[in-house]
């Protein structure tokens, strides 16, 4: 039995891996904004021993510090993380020219959830990662991340998830050349074109299916190389 952590556990792939962490005997840790929403709620009444939900804004510092303090007593470690929370406002139609009417709140909202609370997340469990024997660490990001990608639409969207993928390209510099021996293999994963309320009008995948794979990357079903970065669900590379 394995303890996973998801973000963004309320909706779309984040409750998928939580339904499919229980399913298989985990012990879950999900983070929601909503934590009286239907489908969480349901999960939580299944797995009342199982399952723990935490209701706090990953961009929130102080509510991430305070929830990372507070399963202390119950959970000593935990053995995967999915940073799967993220946000894209709109569609690509909104804007056409998003230079001159870029909408600020929002291209700054876009980057608060989609990287700073991916780093405020890791910053407070990354720590519970190091009682686990094999640590997993999984960053959603995107294809829209890759600096090549062509089209200029999803501007702040894009923009986010670049940096996303560096940040995780920063943390993975470090816990191979500095941290070593904590073992802790780390992805930026692109998930698939869902079909979400945030997928793509064009979506291919069920959020179940990127799930699937993303859970046989956690648990070295399907291992890519340490040495690459950027994967897919199904762990096959993606440029960067």
């Amino acid at each position: 039995m394995a303890t996973g952590l998801i973000t963004g556990a309320d909706t779309g792939l984040g409750f998928e891996l939580t339904k499919m962490g229980l399913l298989k005997g985990n012990r879950m840790i999900a983070i929601v904004l909503n934590a009286s929403g239907e489908q969480i709620t349901g999960l939580q009444s299944e797995y009342p021993d199982k399952l723990t939900v935490i209701a706090a804004d990953i961009t929130e510092e102080e509510a991430i510090k305070n929830a990372a303090a507070g399963i202390s007593d119950k959970f000593e470690g935990i053995d995967f993380i999915v940073n799967n929370a993220g946000v894209l406002f709109g569609s690509k139609y909104d804007k056409i020219d998003e230079i001159v009417d870029l909408d600020v709140a929002k291209f700054r909202k876009t980057l608060d959830v989609n990287v700073t609370g991916m780093a405020i997340v890791l910053k407070y469990f990354m720590s519970y990662l190091y009682h686990s024997s094999y640590p997993v660490i999984i960053n959603i990001t995107s294809e829209a991340g890759y600096l090549g990608s062509g089209g200029y639409n999803y501007l702040s969207y894009s923009v986010s998830k670049y940096a996303a993928n560096m940040y995780t390209q920063k943390i993975r510099n470090y816990l191979h050349d500095v941290r070593p021996e904590l073992g802790v293999r780390i992805f930026m994963m692109h998930p698939g074109r869902m079909q979400t309320v945030m997928g793509a009008e064009n979506a291919q995948i069920s959020p179940s299916e990127s799930a699937e794979g993303i859970y046989k990357v956690i648990e070295g079903e399907i291992d890519p190389k340490l040495d690459i970065p950027f994967i897919n669900y199904k762990g096959e590379t993606m440029p960067h």
